[in-house]
């Protein structure tokens, strides 16, 4: 199996973390969007010319991390999964991870619209946009906030919740400015804390 991506990117690396939850042999190839030549090699595993790819043992090539997950955890089987298989837990697990990929996704736009990784020249950019998709961060955050369950989001054990979570976390922590609504969410920072001392997670953290 191989994993194609940037573990810059927090859906490359929620994909990477279950990898090594799971105890799968995997070969990470860390393409980048940003390099030309990567680039090309990225459109032919993806139409999107996006990360993560993932290509199975059996030469099939996944793209989207939901999808990715969705096959890994059929090859784990019920039996050690981090998502349940059925019922009102699945749900409830998928409207967490929903979230959290929401506020997610926000960070990333705005992770290109400003700074030194910006596309936009600094004069294109529609400050009250901007602002709104880095307050819907915060806000989607805050309501995580309200959900944790226990020790981990969901209650006493680390499910794919926990695992995705803490790779959005990250990279909104990381990549958030001080010009942006401050974030407090002490449950969720404890969370990220202890996933992150875990071998899975501390493997996977992007330089």
């Amino acid at each position: 199996m191989k994993l194609f991506g940037s573990y810059g990117s927090p859906f490359t690396r929620r994909v990477g973390v279950t990898l090594l939850m799971y105890g799968f042999k995997f070969e990470h190839v860390a393409l980048r969007s940003s390099v030309p030549e990567e680039l090309e090699e990225l459109k032919r595993l993806n139409p999107l010319a996006r990360v993560p790819a993932f290509q199975t043992d059996e030469g099939m090539v996944f793209v989207d991390s939901t999808t990715i997950l969705d096959y890994l955890d059929q090859l784990k089987g019920s039996d050690g999964q981090l998502m349940p298989t059925t019922g009102l837990s699945r749900t409830k697990m998928l409207n967490v991870i929903g979230i959290a990929a929401g506020a997610a996704e926000k960070a990333v736009a705005c992770y290109y619209e400003e700074g030194v990784n910006a596309k936009r020249p600094s004069d294109k950019v529609y400050r009250p946009w901007v602002d709104r998709m880095y307050e819907q961060t915060k806000d989607g955050l805050d309501a995580l906030e309200t959900m944790v369950e226990g020790p981990w989001i969901m209650g006493e054990t680390i499910t794919q919740a926990d695992v995705s979570f803490v790779c959005f976390w990250d990279f909104i922590i990381k990549n958030r400015p001080e010009s942006a609504p401050g974030i407090k969410c002490p449950k969720l920072e404890a969370i990220s804390l202890k996933a992150n001392a875990l071998r899975e997670f501390s493997a996977t953290i992007p330089s």
